[in-house]
C-alpha cells in the first residue's frame, strides 16, 4: 500500500511539473527579451532587427530590447549569445558571416548550426561594389580600367570574415585587381568611410547603402550577385560585364542558443513568419532593397544555414581565400 501511495505521489509530482512547464511556455515571454545584433547601429542587420522587435513587442505585449555587440563581422555578438542561458530571453540576429566564420577563421568559438536553434531567416539583399563620387568610373568596364591603373585599392566592408569581405577577396582573385581589405565594425561605419574619402571603394549590402546612392553620396558600380536584382534594374552584374563567377549577397538569420525549448522556438518562429511576410513588412523591405524569403519552419531555417555553411566553405577552398 505504501509503495502504491509513493508511486501515485511521484506520478502526481511529474504531472504537476509538466503542467507548470507547459504553462510557463504558454506565458512566454514573461519579461523583456534581449535581441543581440552582432553589428553596429545603422546597417541592414540593425535596421531590420529593430523593425522586427518593434512588431514582436506588440504581438507579445512584452518588450524586445535590441543590444548591439559589433565586431569581427558579427562573431563577437554571436559568440556572446552562444554562451547565454537557453531560456529564450537572449536571442541573436546576425548576417551571412554567421555561416562563413568557421570556414575562414579556425579560432571562431561557435558552430553556426550546432550551437544555435534557428528561429527564421529574415531577409536577403544583394551586395554591391560602391565608390566615392570622386572616383571617375561609372560603369563596370570603366571601374576595371581605373582599378588596374592603381597600385593599391583599399576597400571597406562590414567586417573581417563576412560576405562583404569574402566578396571583395573573391573579386580580387577573379580580376587580379590590387584590392586591400579594411574591415569596419559594421556596414554603417564602413559606408561612412567611403563617403568621407577614408577609402575610395566599398563592398556593402544594398540595404545599408541605398539611401546614400539615392542622395548621390555614393555611386554603385555593379552587383556582386550572380543574378540581376529587381531593386536595381539598371545595375549590371559583374558576370554580365565579362567577370563571371561572383555571387555574393547578404542574408539575416534569427537564432536562440542551442537547447532552447522547441515550444519557445516554435512560438517565436510563427510570430516572425507572420511579421516578416506581412504585406507591410515586404513593402518596407523592398523599399530598402531587400527581399523576404517567405515563411520557413525552424527545420527549414536550420537547413538553409547548413547549406550556406557548405557553400561558403567551398568558396573559401576553391578561391583559396586565407584569413590570417
Amino acid at each position: 500500500m505504501n509503495r502504491n501511495i509513493f508511486r501515485r505521489s511521484v506520478l502526481s509530482a511529474l504531472l504537476v511539473c509538466g503542467f507548470a512547464t507547459s504553462t510557463a511556455h504558454a506565458a512566454y515571454p514573461e519579461r523583456p527579451v534581449t535581441v543581440v545584433v552582432s553589428f553596429a547601429p545603422g546597417g541592414m542587420t540593425d535596421t531590420v532587427t529593430r523593425w522586427l522587435t518593434t512588431e514582436l513587442s506588440k504581438k507579445f505585449d512584452q518588450t524586445f530590447v535590441v543590444e548591439n555587440r559589433p565586431g569581427a563581422a558579427g562573431q563577437v555578438g554571436t559568440e556572446y549569445v552562444a554562451r547565454q542561458k537557453n531560456d529564450g530571453y537572449t536571442l541573436l540576429v546576425s548576417a551571412t558571416g554567421h555561416a562563413i566564420g568557421p570556414a575562414v577563421n579556425p579560432k571562431v568559438k561557435f558552430d553556426p548550426v550546432e550551437d544555435f536553434e534557428a528561429i527564421g531567416i529574415l531577409a536577403r539583399t544583394p551586395n554591391l561594389i560602391v565608390v566615392n563620387p570622386e572616383v571617375p568610373a561609372k560603369t563596370i568596364p570603366e571601374f576595371l580600367d581605373w582599378a588596374k591603373k592603381q597600385t593599391a585599392i583599399p576597400y571597406s566592408t562590414a567586417g573581417f570574415g563576412g560576405s562583404t569581405h569574402l566578396g571583395g577577396e573573391w573579386f580580387k582573385l577573379i580580376t587580379g585587381i590590387p584590392m586591400e581589405h579594411i574591415p569596419y565594425k559594421g556596414a554603417a561605419p564602413g559606408t561612412q568611410a567611403v563617403m568621407a574619402g577614408e577609402v575610395q571603394v566599398g563592398v556593402q549590402d544594398a540595404s545599408s547603402v541605398a539611401s546614400f546612392l539615392e542622395s548621390g553620396h555614393l555611386r554603385a558600380i555593379g552587383l556582386a550577385s550572380a543574378t540581376p536584382s529587381k531593386q536595381f534594374p539598371d545595375l549590371k552584374t559583374f558576370a554580365e560585364s565579362g567577370v563571371p563567377g561572383l555571387d555574393v549577397y547578404t542574408w539575416l538569420g534569427f537564432y536562440a542558443p542551442a537547447g532552447t525549448d522547441p515550444e519557445i522556438v516554435e512560438k517565436l518562429n510563427q510570430a516572425t513568419n507572420e511579421i516578416m511576410n506581412s504585406p507591410e513588412m515586404v513593402a518596407r523591405l523592398s523599399q530598402s532593397n531587400s527581399d523576404a524569403l517567405g515563411p520557413m519552419t525552424p527545420a527549414q531555417a536550420r537547413e538553409f544555414v547548413q547549406n550556406e555553411v557548405t557553400k561558403w566553405r567551398k568558396v573559401v577552398e576553391d578561391a583559396n581565400i586565407q584569413v590570417e
